[in-house]
């Protein structure tokens, strides 16, 4: 369960869990609670059965009232869709899934619920998200972070906690130069990209400062050039990074991509990645770019240090701007750092963050929750059998 069909890190990796438990034979489906869009259908494409539950969310302006009344009644739509499926195994990812999992799954007789922890705290509900905690039995958390919130935040006790981290693609092979010609680009001309969406917790600003700075220093021939892909989630957030464009000079060398199908072809070509973050559970921007084998400058946050291998990890301190220049100029100019970087990335994603090993430990936990039964030794059409 998802919180919409966008595109963004937490819905990607329901889509990579949904596809590899797909092609392990079991049958798995994919909600999200609003609306669908463009990118449910790359989950019907890969064989993954979605459903938008048209879920609406409590606005919080509205009265008390009003709320106590459409709660209710919203939830108790999502619990009966949940016991018309059968559903046996629920894993919400992000905040408003965890929540309306954790209060509908008993009454729709669902086994096992798993709260996904993703966003350390980013979004919060406090009342509702009290009382479902209180509901659900294990957790699981993405990163170190998401551990921690969980037990300290939330009082979850600890031995309910999991950790397991994202799993992420290996690239297929070298991409052409197609996003270079795109973007009117040379070959050698440096090509920085950052992969997130635009929100206010991902620190677009920050990096526009420090774009500034860097164009302010750079004394190359061909000046370095910024490619941000991701959805415009937040408008003001857009208009603020639109205004700091405009007022630094920066128009040459910036471009807002917006959503990009087939991220993967972008981060090949480009020389650098970076990742400014307030916040982060752990980022699926750096993990992709790691398994192309690129250098990663990002935020200094838990979730980061989770996933960047301790020898190439290039990381300053959320909001500095003056940092993230200096780490970009260091690293624009030194092309042997960037390549030993971006090596040792590609080594800790095939070691420790494949999609296989994600699914894994997922059906572990699921297995600590279940008797046994359903994961036994019988193949897999056998066992939907019987179950049906």
């Amino acid at each position: 369960m998802i919180g919409h069909f966008g595109r963004g890190g937490s819905e990607r990796q329901a889509f990579l869990l949904a596809r590899e438990l797909r092609r392990r034979r079991l049958n798995v489906e994919v909600w999200a609670l609003t609306h669908s869009s463009e990118y449910a259908k790359e989950f019907e494409a890969a064989g993954i059965p979605t459903r938008a539950l048209e879920f609406s969310i409590p606005i919080e302006g509205n009265s008390r009232v009003s709320r106590a009344i459409k709660w209710p009644r919203r939830l108790s739509s999502i619990a009966r869709q949940l016991k018309r499926a059968e559903v046996d195994v629920l894993l919400p990812f992000t905040t408003w899934p965890n929540v309306v999992a954790g209060l509908t799954h008993r009454f729709a007789g669902v086994r096992v619920c798993i709260w996904g922890e993703r966003h350390c705290g980013g979004e919060r509900l406090p009342v509702h998200e009290r009382i479902a905690v209180r509901m659900t039995r294990r957790f699981v958390a993405n990163s170190s972070a998401g551990v921690e919130f969980l037990a300290r935040e939330l009082r979850v006790r600890r031995p309910r906690i999991s950790l397991v981290p994202n799993g992420v693609e290996q690239p297929q092979g070298r991409a052409g130069s197609e996003w270079r010609m795109k973007l009117g680009l040379t070959a050698s001309q440096p090509l920085v990209v950052k992969v997130a969406n635009v929100n206010s917790r991902k620190g677009h600003a920050t990096l526009l400062r420090a774009w500034r700075v860097l164009q302010e220093n750079w004394t190359g021939a061909e000046r370095p050039f910024l490619a941000l892909a991701g959805l415009f989630l937040e408008d003001e957030v857009y208009a603020e990074c639109m205004r700091l464009i405009r007022d630094g000079n920066l128009s040459s060398t910036v471009r807002f991509l917006g959503s990009v199908s087939g991220v993967s072809s972008l981060i090949e070509e480009c020389d650098l990645a970076v990742l400014c973050s307030w916040t982060e559970g752990m980022p699926n921007g750096v993990l992709e770019c790691m398994a192309a084998g690129k250098a990663v400058i990002a935020s200094d946050l838990p979730g980061v240090r989770d996933a960047l291998p301790p020898d190439a990890a290039t990381l300053a301190p959320a909001g500095d701007f003056n940092a993230f220049a200096q780490l970009m100029l260091d690293l624009l100019r030194d092309p042997a750092e960037r390549r030993r970087q971006g090596d040792a990335n590609r080594l800790r994603v095939r070691d420790e963050f494949s999609i296989e090993r994600m699914a894994d430990r997922y059906l572990g936990v699921i297995r600590q929750e279940w008797d046994g039964s359903f994961f036994s030794d019988r193949p897999a059409t056998a066992r939907h059998e019987a179950q049906a």
